[in-house]
């Protein structure tokens, strides 16, 4: 099973989990980044999703490792954490506090490099990221309204977010 399909698989499960038998609850939309989206592209729709989940995240982890070298900008950010948290490359669920532009910023940098990355909200928010396989799977939850305003930005970015990301729902098999 490719690490999308799984990816994804595991999405539609965990969002199942929030709403009720009568479907009176509203389901958080659960999303990911179309492979084959160009690098520029991806970094700014994981900047905006990012943006929004990071305010009420519960808990946030980065492994500092990656399957390829390392960019530039990246080697700078694990310079940073390094500095920041005395966490070193090839660490895993390194906590960062994403309500610190730095480190906010830091883990932005990271998510298309590394083989790990995930946020999560409140326990029944509907709000998740995760990325995975040095950034081929990228995947997230948000509440409609919340994926509304991403939307917002990413167009104001010059972005359609349809040319971007998927909803899981719309691959199943």
């Amino acid at each position: 099973m490719s690490a999308k399909h799984s990816l994804t698989r595991a999405l539609t499960e965990f969002v199942r989990s929030f709403g009720s038998r009568d479907d009176q609850r509203q389901r958080p939309f659960d999303l990911f980044l179309l492979e084959g989206t160009s690098a520029e592209t991806a970094r700014t729709v994981v900047e905006e999703v990012i943006r929004e989940v990071a305010p009420d995240a519960a808990s946030t982890d980065i492994d500092l490792i990656s399957d390829l070298p390392w960019p530039s900008d990246a080697q700078a950010a694990l310079t940073a954490i390094a500095g920041a948290t005395g966490a070193r490359e090839g660490k895993t669920a390194v906590v960062l506090d994403l309500t610190d532009e730095r480190q906010c910023e830091w883990f932005m940098t990271l998510v298309p490099h590394t083989i790990s990355a995930e946020i999560w909200g409140p326990t029944g928010s509907g709000v998740s990221f995760s990325a995975s396989d040095t950034g081929s799977a990228i995947g997230w939850q948000l509440p409609a309204e919340r994926w509304e305003r991403v939307r917002a930005r990413l167009r104001r970015r010059g972005i359609d977010p349809d040319t971007a990301t998927r909803s899981a729902t719309q691959c199943r098999p």
